[in-house]
């Protein structure tokens, strides 16, 4: 399986992916065509990652608290 940052089309596959498991309104294919905005993707990316990590370390120190 191709990293999903090596090509723009896997970012978005995964993206897709993911949106449709959380339910409600599904994201689909269209014949409407964008350009790329890497600058967005990046912003994105680091809204990911960040509150990842953030929500990671939330669940350590709840699990430290735990025991």
């Amino acid at each position: 399986m191709p990293n999903i940052f090596d090509e723009p089309k896997e970012l978005k596959k995964w993206a897709m992916k993911l949106a449709n498991s959380c339910g409600g309104q599904q994201v689909s294919t269209g014949p409407i065509l964008t350009k790329l905005d890497m600058k967005k993707i990046i912003s994105l990316v680091e809204v990911f990652v960040n509150d990842h990590n953030e929500y990671t370390i939330a669940v350590e120190q709840a699990e430290k608290e735990e025991e």
